[in-house]
């Protein structure tokens, strides 16, 4: 199986949706604005969709790990499935974007 998710893992595009993720939780955190951070998943998800050069199941996968590792520091039974779908949002953009730049 040439399409199999785990023989084809890359860890840089998440760590860079991690990081972008990352900082701006930071700011939102700092300025008490929670939709900072609520954007920061979606455009970290972006990035780590916008640079994985796979298929967009890949870049999905991605924005749910970015989503997942984002609601950790404050795992509640609410955060963690809206974290997942806004990263798995972020991950689909991302990959459309780079679809329509022509970056394949």
């Amino acid at each position: 199986m040439s399409d199999d998710i785990a023989s084809n893992f890359e860890l840089g595009p998440i760590l860079k949706g991690v990081v972008v993720a990352v900082i701006f939780m930071i700011i939102a955190w700092i300025t008490s604005i929670g939709f900072i951070g609520m954007f920061g998943i979606i455009l970290g998800s972006a990035v780590s969709g916008f640079s994985t050069v796979n298929s967009t199941k890949y870049a999905l996968v991605y924005g749910a790990i970015v989503g997942f590792l984002c609601c950790l520091p404050m795992l509640t039974i609410f955060s963690l499935p809206v974290f997942i779908i806004l990263g798995l949002f972020g991950g689909f953009i991302g990959k459309v974007i780079q679809s329509n730049v022509g970056m394949e």
